[in-house]
């Protein structure tokens, strides 16, 4: 796993030379700051790789945090059975706005080491699926171009990495509750 750990390593890297670039060239438009967490309020799901990863983590936290997130997590389950739409794509998905389990009280992220590529990326113009997207806090103005990470490509990267992890794996997406469970669809070894 080693080599995982090092994949993801070397795409976080590259996710946050483009977010501090794009910070530099855009300081008034990029308005991440420590206390906001809109970025903690989107629905997403996770590569097998970052999954993975989320798990090892969680699963070196002392018992006590573990037991509040997975209080947490009941939490979300809840809400997003409440909340989940009739037609699921990832626009819809989008619009729905859910606490995330790994935020804790004091406004911080559990395992924000650990924290997806999604995560890294908000704040910033992202393309997916042909289609920009920027945190709503964000001072960048529609119908202006701006640098913009193509999703896509990250997505890409992430699945030549699930793929070393279990055959067929860049086609496994994992939602967060069954990432901290541990559970990784049509993934024996992991589970």
């Amino acid at each position: 796993m080693q080599a995982i750990w090092q994949g993801l390593e070397e795409i976080f890297n590259d996710i946050e030379v483009a977010f501090l670039e794009t910070k530099k060239r855009y300081p008034k438009e990029v308005r991440c700051k420590p206390g906001c967490v809109d970025c903690c309020y989107a629905l997403f799901d996770l590569s097998l790789a970052e999954a993975a990863l989320l798990y090892r983590d969680f699963s070196r936290k002392p018992r006590g945090v573990r037991r509040e997130i997975m209080r947490r997590v009941e939490k979300y389950e809840k809400e997003w059975l409440r909340k989940k739409p009739t037609v699921l794509n990832p626009f819809v998905i989008s619009a729905i706005k859910i606490r995330c389990p790994l935020l804790n009280d004091k406004k911080r992220c559990e395992l924000y080491e650990a924290r997806p590529a999604t995560c890294r990326l908000y704040g910033i113009p992202v393309l997916i699926a042909g289609e920009t997207f920027v945190c709503g806090y964000s001072g960048f103005e529609p119908g202006k171009s701006y640098p913009t990470v193509y999703f896509d490509k990250v997505l890409e990267r992430l699945a030549a990495l699930s793929d070393k992890i279990a055959p067929d794996g860049s086609k496994v997406r994992v939602p967060l509750p069954a990432a901290l469970r541990g559970r990784f669809p049509g993934v024996q070894f992991l589970a």
